[in-house]
């Protein structure tokens, strides 16, 4: 839940600082890797532990959803819900989310899993591990209020006397 909640903050802060267009779509974007991968796969993994046995196939076919090449076609695939004429500016700020979302990520030490940036080419994994996989707790309350004191002052210049 931290992590989910340290890339949506910080997709808002970054939204904020280099433009507000389409901000809900940017989270959307830095959220969706985890919402389509992570989600699923331990979804999955826990019906394979306490339900019933499913093939190793049915829990990490999701896996790649996590990498660049499966977070250009999750992009595509989810801007075809909006409408036309925004398809192009939703599908950018998607994989401006996923992106960010991806160097985050890479920030963690995942001891040794990485993220493999060339899949399907290579399974050369990379990750920087400048703070261990859980340290998002740590940072997940000070980045959402910064992020809601950002949203804040944002909207009360948008919509003068809502707050």
């Amino acid at each position: 839940m931290a992590d989910l909640v340290t890339h949506a903050a910080s997709a808002i802060l970054v939204k904020a600082a280099t433009g507000w267009r389409l901000p809900a779509v940017f989270v959307l974007g830095t959220l969706a890797p985890d919402m389509f991968c992570r989600v699923p796969s331990i979804v999955l993994g826990g019906i394979h532990n306490y339900v019933t046995e499913l093939p190793p196939v049915v829990t990490h076919i999701w896996q790649p959803l996590h990498q660049p090449a499966g977070m250009v076609l999750l992009a595509y695939a989810l801007c075809l819900f909006f409408q036309e004429s925004t398809r192009k500016a939703v599908f950018f700020n998607l994989l401006g989310g996923m992106g960010l979302h991806l160097v985050l990520d890479m920030l963690q030490d995942h001891h040794g899993a990485g993220y493999q940036l060339l899949f399907p080419f290579s399974t050369h994994a990379v990750e920087w591990g400048l703070m261990g996989s859980e340290s998002t707790v740590y940072w997940a309350i000070p980045l959402a209020m910064l992020a809601v004191l950002v949203t804040r002052k944002r909207l009360k210049r948008e919509t003068p006397g809502a707050f």
